[in-house]
């Protein structure tokens, strides 16, 4: 019988160095790609608002200038772009909701729900200047809320 040579692999040693390469890499990653992700969310979003908005100021003048009666389900059937119906998700898989607001008839709610705080914090800064109303978050039911004219 021949005696078999030590053709050898890896060591346990270079094993695990391997394995702890690869797990800084995909600390160093991951945390990348979840921002990326999230900053699409927000972008999203922000598009949303802004046709939802256009499509309430539309629904207004053919309402007189008011907001009376006004729903997302009513500007998803002629309003709003293809792109949205009436069951339309958030980029969070939230609703939105429409409604006239509470103190005027002349301004509209526009709410998200199953937003992040984090993300919630990003859309008001980037929100605020189109809003009648600072923007407000309930961290609780996680629904961020903007008000405009």
């Amino acid at each position: 019988m021949k005696a078999r040579k030590n053709e050898g692999g890896f060591t346990i040693i270079e094993m695990i160095i391997a394995l702890v390469i690869i797990s800084v890499i995909l600390l160093v990653v991951v945390p990348v790609g979840q921002t990326a992700t999230d900053n699409s969310r927000i972008a999203n979003a922000i598009a949303s608002v802004k046709a939802i908005q256009t499509a309430s100021v539309e629904w207004a003048n053919d309402n007189g200038g008011q907001y009376t009666g006004i729903t997302f389900t009513k500007l998803a059937s002629g309003y709003l772009p293809a792109q949205f119906t009436a069951t339309s998700t958030n980029p969070w898989n939230g609703n939105y909701t429409v409604n006239v607001d509470a103190n005027s008839s002349t301004m509209v709610d526009i709410a998200m729900t199953a937003v992040p705080s984090a993300s919630a914090t990003k859309l008001t800064t980037a929100l605020t200047k189109i809003s009648a109303a600072a923007p407000s978050y309930s961290s609780t039911s996680q629904t961020w809320t903007t008000v405009l004219q």
